[in-house]
């Protein structure tokens, strides 16, 4: 009697032991794919804020160089008001950026956060030459700015493509 007792609590505890791992593993795989679930969310929100700032300045970037385009042929050729208009969605968008920024650094993703920081400050930089009214931009700049901006865009994109490759099983 002792021995039968002995085998059918000994059954129960190996039987409550690999419950309780098999819950435990099973709990940690939900969390990985939640964790997993919530990143990707994040960065498809950080890649949409990339493309509203990417279009924000390849719009500016557009009507800048008309505008540069017209300097050089009259020096006292009038700002647009779509220029105008261009460059304050274009001062929007850099919130976007920001937040984009903050949510890489969340999910501890630093090398895509410095790509759009820098990709940030290259727009930021054309956009304080294109300013200039004293030097219009030469052809071949205004030509250089805009294939870094598709140029910085494509490696933040083939970053964020690596990250998201990452995530999950």
């Amino acid at each position: 009697m002792i021995d039968s007792a002995v085998k059918i609590g000994l059954g129960a505890l190996i039987a409550g032991l690999s419950a309780l791992a098999l819950a435990k593993a099973q709990h940690r795989n939900l969390l990985d794919k939640v964790r997993s679930e919530r990143e990707f969310q994040l960065l498809a929100e950080v890649a949409e804020k990339v493309e509203r700032f990417t279009h924000s300045a390849l719009k500016y970037w557009a009507l800048a160089a008309d505008w540069h385009r017209a300097l050089r042929k009259d020096p006292k050729a009038a700002k647009p008001e779509a220029l105008r208009v261009a460059q304050e969605e274009l001062f929007d968008r850099f919130n976007d950026v920001t937040a984009a920024e903050a949510t890489l650094l969340l999910i501890g993703q630093e090398n895509a956060q410095a790509q759009l920081r820098t990709y940030g400050e290259y727009v930021a930089g054309y956009r304080k030459n294109a300013a200039n009214l004293a030097d219009p931009m030469a052809e071949e700049t205004i030509s250089d700015y805009r294939t870094y901006f598709l140029r910085a865009r494509a490696s933040l994109f083939r970053e964020l493509h690596a990250i998201y490759r990452g995530l999950g099983p």
